[in-house]
């Protein structure tokens, strides 16, 4: 995210109704707005055929997946509860993330078996998976809350939810693509590296910005996790960029005519004006910390 870094030094931001917005604080609420709208506009190329609802619902199960995924890649490869000096801050943190846990599971159930059972008229393989995905998921999440935070079976618990999160996002590229095993790859790639993203998004703005507000003093191991995360996103950009020119190739074809003269065409070139916009904040945090 280009507003991973939360540098105290950093100047204020614009005033909205009469109070100054640190930039650290404004930055990542942008990048997840950017990353939402993107997304909108990446389920309505893909899904053009069908009704609003269907792509709505869609779209609300790439985001809630996302999130759940991402979040699920820092809580588990990232975050290092060592690094805390005080159990309190501890706490904290893993009770903002169990939150948003909860409401990516719930919200990726949800969202997803009523967009399946909308959208199609049988089942196929790809539903079938991802039926199953979505309910298995359900399983290790009780199993989190069951067990509780200092369990050792926590971890295990949550790599299995992991696993079916992938296995959703995959299964969903499939009912997506259903062409060639190349088409599902490049489109799996795709979902996988933004659900990277937004899951850490998610994180920094209802993780770690609201534990840094309340508990200061975790604020530089925080920071620290946040710039461990940040060192993701080149590869992050680089994979979303690739996959996307790939997907809008066999879509529309890559001709400015083609990209241009159409209304699928001019999502695209909004997609590709919040990647080149998101990558513009992230190459400016790496200047600023240089």
């Amino acid at each position: 995210m280009g507003g991973m870094e939360t540098s105290e030094n950093e100047r204020d931001g614009p005033t909205v109704l009469g109070r100054a917005v640190p930039m650290r604080a404004l930055r990542p609420r942008l990048v997840l707005g950017l990353l939402l709208g993107g997304s909108f506009a990446g389920v309505w190329l893909t899904h053009a055929g069908d009704p609003l609802r269907v792509r709505t619902l869609f779209w609300l199960l790439v985001v809630t997946a996302g999130l759940l995924g991402g979040g699920l890649y820092w809580r588990l490869v990232i975050f290092d509860q060592s690094r805390f000096e005080a159990s309190g801050d501890r706490r904290y943190v893993r009770r903002r993330w169990r939150r948003l846990e909860t409401v990516a599971v719930v919200g990726s159930a949800l969202a997803g078996t009523t967009a399946v059972v909308t959208a199609t008229a049988g089942p196929s393989f790809g539903t079938r998976l991802l039926g199953t995905g979505l309910v298995a998921g359900l399983l290790p999440w009780f199993g989190v809350r069951y067990v509780g935070a200092d369990s050792a079976l926590t971890r295990t618990l949550r790599s299995v939810l992991l696993g079916t999160v992938l296995v959703s996002l995959g299964s969903f590229a499939w009912i997506e693509t259903n062409t060639t095993v190349l088409d599902w790859a490049i489109r799996a790639g795709h979902l996988g590296a933004f659900s990277l993203w937004i899951g850490g998004a998610g994180w920094h703005n209802f993780v770690v910005l609201p534990t840094v507000r309340s508990r200061p003093d975790a604020g530089d191991a925080l920071r620290s996790q946040a710039r461990a995360f940040r060192r993701h996103l080149p590869a992050v950009i680089a994979l979303v960029f690739l996959t996307g020119l790939y997907q809008t190739d066999r879509l529309l074809g890559l001709a400015p005519s083609a990209v241009l003269g159409s209304r699928l065409g001019h999502l695209v070139g909004f997609k590709l004006l919040v990647l080149t916009t998101l990558t513009a904040m992230v190459a400016a945090t790496y200047r600023r910390t240089e």
